[in-house]
């Protein structure tokens, strides 16, 4: 018989599920940390991925985007302020198109 879970702050499931878990729980912390040394101006991004030393960040304002785009050094310094992320090389930011 499977045990009921009333609290998913703690649980971990196994395999492939697990790892998104905690990816999940890391990009929950990273968004946290910069949160701090994000512009006002961008505070609606969301870092949603790092691959290959990119950090892709997410919003779903087209304004936003584009002010990042010319502003993409201020982005790039404010993400490298987190001492887990000095690597990242290269920011990119993508448009969150919700279909309701």
């Amino acid at each position: 018989m499977s045990e009921k879970i009333t609290n998913l702050s703690k649980f971990t499931p196994k395999g492939a599920l697990g790892q998104l878990f905690q990816k999940a729980r890391t990009l929950n912390r990273l968004n946290e940390q910069l949160s701090v040394h994000l512009p006002e101006q961008f505070a609606s991004l969301s870092l949603c991925t790092i691959e290959n030393n990119t950090a892709i960040f997410v919003t779903d304002n087209q304004a936003i985007i584009f002010r990042a785009q010319k502003q993409n050094d201020i982005l790039l310094n404010a993400v490298k302020q987190i001492e887990s992320l000095i690597h990242i090389e290269k920011v990119v930011i993508k448009i969150d198109l919700k279909e309701y």
